[in-house]
């Protein structure tokens, strides 16, 4: 495949966020007030070869006191922030071509590139089910980004490892990997662990000026502070008052919650705000911020059966689906495999299964729009939750509430990144692992002066139906001496249940004693990929006495019928 660069676009990717112009002739500067900042990168992303995440997390802290974010500044610490991802991934598509294509689905508002991985054998190059692997929609879970990343090195450290699993799933699937969607919001993350929203500017306050960068720790505790009333009506963010007007962070940078600005029952309540200033605010229309038009336009363009969207920032961990809007769009067959395997899900993940948005109603969502635009199973994971980090107490001096913690809240601590997202790798693996594709087996057997032959294809899944009717065409070369019954068919073998299996017969008049003929089976469905077998029959080789079975599982099978052949010829 093509190697998708742009190699001015990744100059200026790899430029922290200070570099970016805002309206109104303002500069946003990342500014470091606390005494403990340690704006170092601990990731060995310098040295020569390629760096795997679990050593770059070799050696990482634990707990900061403080918003460890904010503690460890623009460098993220053990994180990976825009500039060390975009790197990291350059290092891997140039270390490992045979398996990885890092290309883009287009930029973000601020020009940084949207970075995506595929995964797959590349020497197959026939079409394969696609599965979609998609983290930080929202900017302050950060930790998607480091599950995402554990999830590709992974599976490339076992594919060269010759794992068997691993190697079946990149000859028969295509996995793409968004690590970061929402990377404007990201990277503000050392100056407001708050932000959570996109950073396309939006006036809230309506003062003519779009994004006051006021937020910071101006007490220099590592913590950025929100403020409530006593009825809880938000006041504002620990900062400074740029404009004057008596307010802190009351129109903070951005934006849009990514996760309320898709198509289906875009702006419904509850769950999603007309308001530009609420946390879950929609967006002016749908698809309104580039991140989500990007990704939609990719998607649309895709054949996606499986994906999963990683969140953080929850009570405890759990597996989403939907429906999240109260109308409801699943039902029937739908919401039992959504149940059955979202139970086997939760038994290798430990995550809580919790159907319908995880008990509260929302709209706009992507797993929501990702099932009614053709994506068979569209789970959420949220992969960590730690409340006991996030606290709330009364000042008696300011006369507000002051709510601290938001990034514990919603990332682990460095030391327990990896272990979070091997933990998580394992729903990840089973969702790209169950994605259907199809298995041919044949029998082939000469009855009289009929030839037959006996195909059988088998949804190998455990627990995913195709989704749609198989189709089975299989064509013939006819030898000098033999006559065909037909050179080309193609029959309806309907939908494939898990572990279902459909047979049918081919059969071809033999008029001669001795034939050879050259068989060619296709099957193929709506996003399961396409299969193709091929060889080569002679008259010796299948007699009324004897039947030769030949099982070509998936894509694997065209790469063995160089050793069926010459098995033959030794025959």
């Amino acid at each position: 495949m093509n190697k998708l660069f742009v190699i001015g676009s990744l100059l200026t990717g790899l430029i922290l966020l200070s570099s970016i112009g805002i309206n109104n002739s303002q500069t946003l500067v990342i500014t470091l007030n606390s005494p403990i900042s340690q704006n170092v990168s601990l990731k060995r992303q310098t040295k020569d070869g390629y760096s795997f995440i679990w050593e770059d997390y070799t050696g990482a802290p634990g707990d900061q006191p403080g918003d460890d974010s904010v503690v460890f500044g623009p460098a993220f610490g053990p994180y990976h922030n825009y500039s060390e991802l975009a790197n990291k991934l350059m290092k891997l598509n140039t270390t490992y071509p045979e398996i990885i294509e890092v290309f883009t689905i287009g930029k973000t508002y601020f020009e940084r590139e949207i970075y995506c991985v595929q995964i797959t054998n590349e020497s197959i190059t026939l079409q394969k089910t696609e599965v979609l692997i998609v983290g930080q929609h929202h900017a302050q879970e950060q930790i998607s980004v480091e599950n995402a990343l554990y999830f590709i090195d992974k599976v490339v450290n076992d594919y060269f490892s010759a794992s068997t699993t691993i190697q079946t799933l990149l000859n028969t699937k295509a996995i793409y990997v968004i690590p970061s969607l929402n990377i404007d919001g990201a990277e503000l993350m050392s100056q407001n662990p708050w932000q959570r929203k996109t950073l396309r500017p939006i006036d809230e306050d309506g003062d003519g000026l779009e994004d006051e960068y006021e937020v910071q720790d101006m007490n220099q505790d590592g913590y950025v502070e929100r403020m409530y009333d006593r009825s809880h009506n938000f006041i504002g963010d620990e900062g400074r008052d740029l404009d004057d007007d008596g307010r802190i962070g009351n129109d903070k940078p951005g934006g849009v919650d990514p996760n309320r600005n898709y198509a289906y029952a875009f702006g419904k309540q509850p769950g999603a705000s007309d308001n530009p200033s609420a946390w879950n605010y929609h967006g002016p229309h749908a698809f309104s911020e580039n991140c989500t038009a990007r990704f939609r336009d990719f998607v649309l363009q895709r054949n996606f059966i499986t994906a999963v969207s990683l969140h953080s920032g929850m009570d405890y961990t759990m597996i989403l689906g939907p429906s999240a809007y109260e109308g409801g769009v699943l039902g029937g067959i739908d919401k039992d495999l959504y149940i059955s395997t979202g139970t086997k899900l939760q038994e290798l993940t430990g995550f809580s299964l919790e159907m319908g948005g995880g008990g509260y109603a929302t709209s706009g969502v992507w797993d929501d729009w990702m099932y009614t635009n053709g994506t068979l199973l569209a789970f959420t994971f949220e992969t960590y939750g730690n409340p006991a980090a996030y606290s709330s107490t009364y000042n008696d001096t300011t006369g507000y509430y002051h709510h601290r913690g938001v990034w514990d809240y919603c990332n682990p601590p460095g030391d327990q990144v990896i272990e979070n997202s091997a933990q998580t790798y394992q729903g990840l693996l089973f969702m790209a692992e169950e994605a259907p594709y199809v298995a041919i087996q044949t029998a082939n057997n000469q009855v009289g002066e009929e030839l037959q032959i006996e195909v059988t294809v088998t949804n190998p899944s455990s627990y995913i139906r195709t989704n749609g009717s198989i189709a089975l065409e299989w064509t013939a070369s006819q030898a000098a001496n033999m006559t065909l019954l037909s050179t080309k068919h193609t029959v309806d073998l309907g939908e494939l249940e898990a572990k279902a299996s459909k047979q049918t017969t081919i059969k071809f008049a033999i008029d001669q004693p001795t034939y050879s003929v050259h068989i060619k089976l296709r099957a193929d469905g709506p996003k399961v990929g396409v299969t193709v077998i091929e060889y080569t029959l002679h008259s010796s080789q299948v007699t009324t006495e004897a039947t030769v079975s030949i099982v070509l599982v998936g894509i694997i099978g065209a790469m063995m019928l160089v050793i069926l052949r010459k098995k033959r010829k030794d025959d």
